[in-house]
């Protein structure tokens, strides 16, 4: 079943091109890495891979010989961060940094875990100590690169990465964050520039979406569609790149291929909420509505907070009838929902249209079963 598109525009959906949910952190294989270094930066590879059975086995083999490396410890924490185990991910980020201050990966993590719980502004002392520490670490200047962008403290960033760039000419990760310093700073022609050049040396995942995220924004859905489904081929872990591409193919009503890859998406990371109002959107639009009411819920039992799984209920309950769900509950549910989405925020001049719609449909059921009510049933014959 295809919605008319005026139904379709009343879902919130959307994609999300910038994200911490990204690839691996950076990092180097060291001169002689140990064998638990070696499984844990295969362990890694897996992540991205987006098996992540694999990635536990490998970690485990590591873990055994080496339990404070570094490696196996920050691949590990990538798992745990994707299951939106946040604490245990900074349990296993201290054992890694416990053995290894400044690893690259590690740092990096560490800032995108803070960022995902809103606070990052906790570690600019202690990164600012380390890059005083180790100027000549690029891995060490990225890390603080990326907690000065989170911070919003644009200037103090873009210096960060350049002093990477200095390090090392050809840095991909300082120069994909300079880009993304600058879509932060509405400056997209001069991040495209930036992501150009990378992808002059480099098919790279997170560029692509970036760059996807640019044409997207200027309208041109298909190009956005065509480059983030090369993202997640060459990165078929890649969580954002998939919630993007999920919430792309229902802007081009390709539900089936919207369900795949959101469902995808969830498997890998269950507890990041705009995988589910992506995956409700895209359930809606091909006529799976309890479906897409359970995908919403699910948003709403890691986030009571949000508004837009509430706005898309409203929605839902106003125009699509479920089965086996009293009408008049249902059109109560709605009113409520509306309402949820307004209280937590939700912006839209429609939602007063909706909701007058709502209570109108309501006099008119109770109107109707009142009548039905007074209405002597037929007389039978004996």
């Amino acid at each position: 079943m295809i919605l008319p598109s005026s139904r379709l525009l009343r879902a919130s959906c959307g994609a999300v091109f910038v994200s911490l949910l990204v690839a691996s952190a950076p990092g180097a294989l060291a001169a002689d890495p140990s064998k638990a270094s070696r499984l844990g930066l295969e362990a890694q590879d897996f992540v991205d891979r987006g098996d992540l059975g694999q990635a536990e086995s490998l970690i485990k083999k590591a873990l055994d010989l080496e339990p404070k490396n570094p490696d196996a410890n920050t691949a590990a924490a990538r798992i745990s961060f994707l299951r939106a185990d946040n604490v245990r991910a900074q349990q296993q980020l201290a054992v890694a940094l416990s053995s290894d201050p400044r690893h690259a990966g590690a740092l990096t993590l560490l800032v995108r875990v803070h960022a995902m719980t809103g606070n990052t502004e906790i570690l600019i002392p202690r990164f600012a100590q380390l890059a005083n520490t180790w100027r000549d670490d690029a891995g060490v200047q990225l890390a603080y690169a990326e907690a000065l962008l989170l911070n919003k403290k644009y200037p103090e960033a873009i210096a960060g990465a350049t002093r990477v760039l200095k390090l090392e000419e050809t840095s991909m990760p300082a120069m994909k964050l300079l880009a993304r310093t600058y879509l932060a700073l509405d400056r997209p022609v001069t991040a495209e520039s930036i992501l150009a050049r990378i992808l002059e040396t480099e098919r790279d995942a997170e560029t692509l979406s970036l760059l996807s995220g640019i044409r997207h924004r200027d309208g041109k859905v298909i190009d956005a569609r065509v480059l983030l489904e090369e993202a997640v081929q060459l990165l078929p872990g890649f969580v954002s790149g998939l919630n993007s591409l999920g919430a792309v193919y229902v802007d081009v009503r390709n539900w089936e291929g919207s369900i795949q890859v959101l469902r995808k998406a969830s498997s890998l990371a269950p507890r990041w909420s705009p995988v589910w109002v992506n995956l409700g959107c895209a359930l809606r639009g091909a006529g799976s509505f309890v479906e897409a009411e359970g995908a919403w819920k699910q948003a709403l039992l890691i986030d009571a907070q949000l508004y837009k799984p509430w706005f898309n209920l409203g929605v839902l309950y106003l125009e699509n009838p479920l089965p086996e769900r009293d009408r008049l509950q249902q059109l109560t549910d709605a009113v409520n929902a509306l309402n949820a989405s307004r209280r937590l925020g939700a912006v839209s001049d429609d939602i007063d249209r909706y909701l007058e719609e709502a209570r109108l449909l309501i006099k008119q059921e109770r109107d109707k079963r009142e009548r039905e009510r007074k209405t002597p049933a037929p007389e039978t014959g004996s």
